[in-house]
Protein backbone atom coordinates (compact mmCIF):
# COMPACT_ATOMS: atom_id res chain seq x y z
CA UNK A 1 0.00 0.00 0.00
CA UNK A 2 1.39 3.13 -1.01
CA UNK A 3 1.96 5.75 2.05
CA UNK A 4 -0.11 8.83 2.14
CA UNK A 5 3.02 10.88 1.87
CA UNK A 6 3.12 9.47 -1.61
CA UNK A 7 -0.33 10.09 -2.67
CA UNK A 8 -0.53 13.41 -1.95
CA UNK A 9 2.98 14.28 -3.79
CA UNK A 10 1.71 11.99 -7.05
CA UNK A 11 -1.55 13.81 -6.11
CA UNK A 12 -0.32 16.93 -6.06
CA UNK A 13 1.87 16.43 -9.42
CA UNK A 14 -0.79 14.93 -11.53
CA UNK A 15 -3.70 18.04 -10.95
CA UNK A 16 -0.75 20.65 -11.17
CA UNK A 17 0.65 18.83 -14.84
CA UNK A 18 -3.37 19.01 -15.69
CA UNK A 19 -3.43 22.22 -18.31
CA UNK A 20 -7.29 22.27 -18.50
CA UNK A 21 -8.10 23.68 -14.95
CA UNK A 22 -7.68 27.07 -13.86
CA UNK A 23 -5.57 27.16 -10.37
CA UNK A 24 -8.33 27.51 -8.35
CA UNK A 25 -9.74 24.18 -9.12
CA UNK A 26 -6.10 22.98 -8.94
CA UNK A 27 -6.30 24.25 -5.24
CA UNK A 28 -9.44 22.59 -4.78
CA UNK A 29 -8.74 19.20 -6.14
CA UNK A 30 -5.74 19.15 -3.64
CA UNK A 31 -7.65 20.05 -0.72
CA UNK A 32 -10.28 17.40 -1.71
CA UNK A 33 -7.16 14.78 -1.57
CA UNK A 34 -5.51 16.14 1.37
CA UNK A 35 -9.52 15.88 3.40
CA UNK A 36 -9.53 12.36 2.22
CA UNK A 37 -6.22 11.67 3.37
CA UNK A 38 -7.09 13.14 6.92
CA UNK A 39 -8.91 9.84 7.81
CA UNK A 40 -6.58 7.42 9.20
CA UNK A 41 -8.35 4.95 9.39
CA UNK A 42 -8.64 2.49 5.84
CA UNK A 43 -12.26 1.14 5.98
CA UNK A 44 -13.66 4.78 6.46
CA UNK A 45 -11.84 6.41 4.24
CA UNK A 46 -12.45 4.25 1.03
CA UNK A 47 -16.24 4.37 2.23
CA UNK A 48 -16.12 8.08 2.20
CA UNK A 49 -14.03 7.95 -1.22
CA UNK A 50 -16.53 5.53 -2.43
CA UNK A 51 -19.28 7.92 -1.42
CA UNK A 52 -17.70 10.78 -3.21
CA UNK A 53 -18.02 9.00 -6.27
CA UNK A 54 -20.91 8.14 -6.31
CA UNK A 55 -22.28 11.45 -5.15
CA UNK A 56 -20.30 12.63 -8.07
CA UNK A 57 -21.68 10.44 -10.75
CA UNK A 58 -25.01 10.91 -9.47
CA UNK A 59 -24.38 14.85 -10.14
CA UNK A 60 -23.14 14.96 -13.53
CA UNK A 61 -25.85 12.16 -14.86
CA UNK A 62 -28.59 14.10 -13.07
CA UNK A 63 -27.51 17.90 -13.75
CA UNK A 64 -25.75 17.21 -17.40
CA UNK A 65 -28.75 15.67 -18.07
CA UNK A 66 -26.21 12.80 -19.91
CA UNK A 67 -29.12 10.24 -21.21
CA UNK A 68 -31.03 12.80 -22.47
CA UNK A 69 -34.31 12.80 -21.06
CA UNK A 70 -37.12 14.67 -22.65
CA UNK A 71 -40.75 13.42 -21.12
CA UNK A 72 -39.51 10.05 -19.91
CA UNK A 73 -37.81 8.71 -22.66
CA UNK A 74 -34.07 8.94 -22.98
CA UNK A 75 -32.35 10.27 -26.03
CA UNK A 76 -31.65 6.42 -27.64
CA UNK A 77 -35.27 5.28 -27.11
CA UNK A 78 -36.60 8.60 -28.72
CA UNK A 79 -33.93 8.19 -31.55
CA UNK A 80 -35.25 4.58 -32.36
CA UNK A 81 -38.80 5.69 -31.99
CA UNK A 82 -38.40 8.09 -34.06
CA UNK A 83 -36.43 6.18 -36.62
CA UNK A 84 -38.93 3.54 -36.55
CA UNK A 85 -36.55 0.73 -35.07
CA UNK A 86 -38.18 -0.47 -31.88
CA UNK A 87 -41.66 0.64 -30.91
CA UNK A 88 -40.95 0.38 -27.23
CA UNK A 89 -41.64 3.77 -25.17
CA UNK A 90 -39.75 1.91 -21.72
CA UNK A 91 -38.69 5.19 -19.50
CA UNK A 92 -36.26 3.96 -17.70
CA UNK A 93 -33.39 3.81 -20.16
CA UNK A 94 -30.71 1.35 -19.25
CA UNK A 95 -32.04 0.33 -16.15
CA UNK A 96 -34.56 -1.95 -17.94
CA UNK A 97 -33.70 -5.24 -18.68
CA UNK A 98 -35.11 -6.24 -21.94
CA UNK A 99 -34.00 -10.13 -21.14
CA UNK A 100 -35.93 -10.22 -18.19
CA UNK A 101 -39.08 -7.74 -19.50
CA UNK A 102 -38.71 -5.44 -16.08
CA UNK A 103 -36.79 -2.71 -14.39
CA UNK A 104 -33.71 -3.07 -12.19
CA UNK A 105 -35.04 -4.45 -8.83
CA UNK A 106 -32.90 -1.46 -7.24
CA UNK A 107 -34.69 1.13 -8.99
CA UNK A 108 -37.22 3.22 -6.90
CA UNK A 109 -38.68 6.32 -7.51
CA UNK A 110 -36.73 6.17 -10.73
CA UNK A 111 -33.69 6.62 -8.71
CA UNK A 112 -31.11 3.87 -8.02
CA UNK A 113 -31.48 2.63 -4.72
CA UNK A 114 -27.92 1.34 -4.26
CA UNK A 115 -24.16 2.92 -4.56
CA UNK A 116 -22.99 1.46 -7.26
CA UNK A 117 -20.04 2.36 -9.25
CA UNK A 118 -20.26 0.19 -12.50
CA UNK A 119 -24.16 0.99 -12.79
CA UNK A 120 -23.45 4.77 -12.74
CA UNK A 121 -20.33 4.87 -14.63
CA UNK A 122 -22.61 2.48 -17.33
CA UNK A 123 -23.23 4.69 -20.42
CA UNK A 124 -25.11 2.59 -23.20
CA UNK A 125 -23.63 2.53 -27.32
CA UNK A 126 -26.02 5.06 -28.11
CA UNK A 127 -24.50 7.53 -25.88
CA UNK A 128 -20.83 6.41 -26.20
CA UNK A 129 -20.78 7.14 -29.96
CA UNK A 130 -21.74 10.48 -28.64
CA UNK A 131 -18.88 11.11 -26.96
CA UNK A 132 -20.59 10.13 -23.44
CA UNK A 133 -18.38 7.66 -21.75
CA UNK A 134 -17.78 7.75 -17.90
CA UNK A 135 -14.68 5.53 -16.24
CA UNK A 136 -13.29 5.72 -13.04
CA UNK A 137 -9.99 6.32 -14.23
CA UNK A 138 -12.07 9.90 -15.56
CA UNK A 139 -12.54 11.00 -11.74
CA UNK A 140 -9.41 12.50 -10.81
CA UNK A 141 -9.54 11.46 -7.16
CA UNK A 142 -10.35 7.71 -8.00
CA UNK A 143 -7.28 7.78 -9.87
CA UNK A 144 -4.77 8.59 -6.94
CA UNK A 145 -6.14 6.54 -4.24
CA UNK A 146 -7.21 2.88 -6.21
CA UNK A 147 -5.15 0.60 -7.75
CA UNK A 148 -5.85 -1.23 -11.52
CA UNK A 149 -7.18 -4.43 -9.42
CA UNK A 150 -9.54 -2.43 -7.33
CA UNK A 151 -10.72 0.22 -10.58
CA UNK A 152 -11.34 -3.01 -12.43
CA UNK A 153 -13.50 -5.00 -10.08
CA UNK A 154 -15.20 -1.81 -9.53
CA UNK A 155 -15.84 -0.75 -13.01
CA UNK A 156 -17.24 -4.20 -13.68
CA UNK A 157 -19.04 -5.52 -10.73
CA UNK A 158 -23.10 -4.16 -11.39
CA UNK A 159 -26.34 -4.50 -9.03
CA UNK A 160 -24.24 -4.98 -5.68
CA UNK A 161 -24.26 -2.64 -3.30
CA UNK A 162 -21.38 -0.61 -1.85
CA UNK A 163 -20.97 -2.84 1.68
CA UNK A 164 -19.91 -6.19 -1.00
CA UNK A 165 -17.85 -3.73 -3.36
CA UNK A 166 -15.61 -2.10 -0.27
CA UNK A 167 -14.85 -5.44 1.30
CA UNK A 168 -13.84 -6.41 -2.13
CA UNK A 169 -11.91 -3.58 -2.98
CA UNK A 170 -10.44 -3.61 0.23
CA UNK A 171 -9.08 -7.55 -0.46
CA UNK A 172 -7.44 -6.00 -3.36
CA UNK A 173 -4.94 -3.92 -1.80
Amino acid sequence: MRSDKRILRSSINRINRDKNITEKEKKKRIKVVENILKEKNIEKRYSKLYDMICDYLDNEFINKNVCGFQNDLCSKRRYMIEKGIKKDSYINGCCHSYKHSNDCEHLKNGRCSIKNIACKTFTCPYLRLKGKNYSINKIYFARYFFNFRQKFYMQNTYFVDKDVVLKEILERM
